[in-house]
């Protein structure tokens, strides 16, 4: 039977194995973003729209918070 145990174990490794996945399939654009900040710039060297380059440091930002929070509460 499953506890609440496990299936906060199972939440954990998704959202962090979730992470893993989305920086691999948008590492280019994202370690840009890291060298030089600025939307347009990569948008225009990566051939997409500005506000794919949004949204794909957005969603990268949002799962690297989640991880965080969850690396913390599996301290305690």
């Amino acid at each position: 039977m499953y506890t609440n145990k496990n299936i906060k174990t199972f939440l954990h490794t998704f959202f962090i194995l979730k992470t893993v996945d989305y920086y691999k399939l948008n590492k280019t654009i994202i370690n840009s973003f890291k060298k030089k900040p600025g939307l347009y710039h990569i948008a225009k060297k990566e051939q997409i729209k500005v506000e794919e380059v949004y949204n794909i440091i957005k969603t990268h930002d949002i799962n690297v918070l989640n991880t965080n929070i969850i690396k913390l509460m599996e301290r305690k």
